[in-house]
């Protein structure tokens, strides 16, 4: 989902040392038109219309049809299209996540097939570091992904309750192999991710990394180049923000470098005070380390830093 950049990032202190930034990536804000009634008619005319939609076998993602063996519980996480809840599955006694779309929010062929694709992929993945999916149900209303269920947060507040929002080298360098990982994982299986941040990478109660939120993904070819504008601006690289041709690995790569660098100085490596700024910064990679954070990093981590970009 593309975020607006505004408020986003702050600027480095005139000592040199990292700013404590905040993280969040604030959706765009919509502006609100004024509706026409409609007279009754054309009201009815469309109710016939999505419920035809609803029904239609484009809109079948499941053979599983009922909820009997989980008790829905709170809401825990919520997007532009669904809302996770934390449930449990009665014959095992286990916890389990539920991520609930409603239909009449995929009435949209785009968005169908985009769900129909995030199940797909999932089902396709068995990795340690990469949240798992046991199965769908399909109801006459929803369509519910039942989950793993990770209880230890995200990265990104995991980040916020460290002083400087930032992690010790050796506990980054753990953290980040587990994200690689599972990221080339994908890669390996012809699928990009294309919304690598810290809001999409939990972790479990032993601070163990499982990636998230699959809804933005693609299995094409590693070499096929797409001409897609999407993902989180912070994290978007240099051929995502001049909208030209791209493969995907390189985008996911581009993607962990930001994250590298963040969890390592406890704020974003481009930052700017309008989309235009950030993009042009992301550009030209005109980043640079806080000096106090660069004194404290080995060699090999700047290294790695400079290869990511």
């Amino acid at each position: 989902m593309i975020s607006s950049s505004k408020n986003e990032h702050d600027t480095v202190g005139k000592s040199g040392a990292a700013p404590k930034i905040k993280f969040e990536d604030k959706q765009p804000k919509i502006e609100q038109k004024q509706e026409v009634p409609a007279d009754t008619k054309d009201t009815d005319d469309k109710k016939k219309e999505e419920e035809a939609a609803l029904n239609d076998d484009s809109m079948v993602f499941s053979e599983r049809k009922n909820l009997d063996d989980y008790i829905i519980g709170k809401q825990i996480g919520q997007g532009a299209y669904a809302v996770v809840r934390v449930g449990l599955h009665k014959p095992s006694n286990r916890k389990i996540a539920m991520k609930i779309y409603k239909k009449y929010k995929l009435l949209d062929p785009n968005r169908r097939k985009s769900v129909k694709r995030e199940i797909k992929l999932m089902e396709k993945m068995r990795n340690q570091h990469i949240v798992g999916l046991y199965e769908v149900i399909d109801t006459s209303k929803y369509v519910i992904l039942i989950m793993e269920y990770v209880g230890g947060g995200s990265l990104h507040g995991y980040l916020k309750s460290h002083e400087n929002r930032r992690l010790e080298e050796s506990e980054a360098k753990r953290v980040f192999k587990q994200i690689v990982e599972g990221i080339r994982y994908c890669h390996n299986r012809c699928i990009t991710h294309r919304d690598i941040k810290l809001e999409n990478l939990l972790l479990d109660h032993d601070r163990n990394i499982k990636i998230i939120d699959f809804g933005f993904s693609t299995c094409i070819p590693n070499d096929r180049k797409v001409k897609i504008f999407c993902g989180t601006p912070s994290y978007m690289g240099p051929e995502i923000v001049n909208k030209t041709e791209y493969c995907g690995p390189p985008a996911d790569i581009w993607a962990l470098g930001v994250l590298l660098f963040t969890i390592l100085s406890g704020c974003f490596p481009y930052r700017g005070s309008t989309d235009k700024e950030l993009y042009d910064k992301i550009s030209r990679a005109a980043y640079k380390l806080p000096q106090d954070v660069e004194e404290m990093l080995s060699p090999q981590a700047i290294e790695l830093l400079a290869s990511l970009f």
